[in-house]
């Protein structure tokens, strides 16, 4: 998503969330396919939102809408959604963007989508997510979901690349992913568990990846399901900033392996 591409128009959506009940940020991917399918069943067929051309063949890259999840730190429930495409929008595809309004069924109750904001990242109301920002520091909102298996030697020890890093380890495949994408190389990375949310006795709780929706519940993508079965996370820290957003692995254009900008301290 950090490559450079001529955008058509504004390139990202940004709604306030509202239901029924709170929505834990464990329940995301839920709600993503809730959204992905209001916008293909009651706006226009654009491949954009689809995902596939016209002969419901998948489309290649990841020119296509990311649909992203934001929560509250405090409560660990989610309270925006974003709805993001790198080569931005058609007037169309706008309109569209403006009547989504309601996501309803599955596991999740009804929920409300306000549009808060319809343009470039960056922009005032955009720039207030943490999923949009520019930073050099990154770290995982929900989980990684890499789709290769590390690799071992017939001997059963780890099979390494030239700077030591086991090929296709979690790690591995983060580095590699980021570089198809475009980002810059990075200069730092650490493991994450989890993430605090929400409070339990007055006190956050610990959330570990294992704890988060990881599969989708489409039964052609659950065929695909992923190898890293109980996700993973990363802080990561690159040596310039980078615009985000930032999601990568099995599901991120539902918003699996989202990351979220930490403050830069100028190091």
């Amino acid at each position: 998503m950090s490559e450079e591409t001529e955008t058509i128009g504004p390139s990202a959506a940004r709604y306030r969330l509202t239901s029924s009940r709170p929505i834990p940020i464990t329940h995301a991917l839920l709600l993503t396919e809730r959204v992905h399918k209001a916008l293909v069943e009651h706006c226009c067929t654009s491949s954009t939102f689809t995902g596939c051309d016209s002969r419901r063949r998948p489309l290649k890259g990841h020119g296509h809408a990311y649909i992203l999840c934001e929560s509250s730190p405090s409560e660990g429930q989610i309270t925006h959604v974003t709805v993001y495409s790198s080569s931005g929008f058609f007037p169309e595809e706008q309109a569209d963007l403006r009547r989504l309004a309601r996501v309803y069924g599955g596991e999740i109750p009804d929920a409300s989508l306000t549009l808060m904001a319809l343009g470039p990242v960056g922009g005032p109301a955009l720039g207030e997510s943490p999923l949009l920002a520019s930073s050099r520091r990154w770290v995982s909102s929900l989980p990684f979901l890499p789709a290769r298996h590390p690799r071992f030697t017939r001997a059963g020890r780890a099979r390494c690349d030239a700077t030591g890093l086991q090929i296709d380890s979690p790690e591995h495949e983060l580095r590699r992913l980021l570089r198809l994408a475009g980002f810059p190389e990075l200069l730092a990375v650490e493991p994450v568990d989890g993430i605090w949310l929400g409070r339990g006795a007055g006190h956050p709780i610990w959330t570990g990846w294992s704890s988060f929706v990881r599969i989708r519940s489409d039964p052609a993508s659950a065929k695909r399901e992923c190898r890293c079965r109980g996700g993973c996370g990363f802080r990561i820290l690159f040596g310039e900033p980078v615009q985000g957003p930032l999601a990568i692995g099995y599901a991120s254009h539902f918003g699996m392996g989202s990351f979220v900008a930490e403050g830069d301290d100028g190091c």
